[in-house]
């Protein structure tokens, strides 16, 4: 996620910390990308954005709830046919 999409009310280290945990979970799911890959990155993004934005600072945590989120807009597609 490009750093000025992300709300200006957080602030650097916040900035760093969504950046980071992105990127991580992207990069676990390098063998694996979805059909979409930009609105997969913006899904786990809004995760991550709103995680931190509650006072989630755990780089793992935050890395697993995206991916996790991820997952589930791809079973729930999956199930629905789409």
């Amino acid at each position: 996620m490009p750093l000025n999409e992300i709300p200006s009310y957080l602030g650097p280290e916040t900035r760093l910390l969504i950046d980071l945990a992105l990127d991580e979970a992207w990069q676990e799911l390098k063998n694996d990308l979805p059909a979409d890959p930009t609105l997969a990155r913006r899904k786990m993004a809004g995760t991550i954005v709103a995680l931190t934005s509650v006072g989630v600072t755990d780089p793992a945590k935050l890395k697993s709830f995206a991916l996790h989120a991820l997952r589930g807009v791809r079973v729930s597609t999956a199930r629905d046919g789409t």
